[in-house]
């Protein structure tokens, strides 16, 4: 009998819709601002139409971006897991620092 794949999180993901800004590191790719769908202490996952992400992609994350606002700082991450999702879309994950979230709750 084949066992279920082990999850590899390292901390638990509760549903929470925080306002992030994904700028790609290669800038032949497009930045945009989503809504997560989840988050963690050291990540988040949110839903696109945008088919770039892929695993191992490098990318600076600003979380709770709100535009014009000088406390905005950049961190980076790395896509994790990038799932086909229904009607076009895609959901991607991504891991940031542990501390991501930190001065932002």
């Amino acid at each position: 009998m084949k066992e279920p794949p082990k999850s590899r999180r390292i901390s638990s993901r509760i549903n929470q819709s925080r306002t992030v800004r994904i700028r790609p590191a290669e800038s032949q790719y497009v930045e945009e601002i989503r809504t997560t769908l989840n988050v963690s202490w050291d990540g988040f996952y949110f839903a696109t139409s945008i088919g770039h992400y892929f695993s191992g992609m490098i990318v600076y994350v600003t979380c709770d971006f709100r535009s014009n606002d000088l406390t905005n700082r950049e961190q980076q991450g790395t896509v994790v897991r990038v799932d086909e999702l229904k009607e076009g879309r895609w959901g991607v994950a991504i891991q940031l620092a542990r501390d991501a979230w930190k001065n932002k709750m």
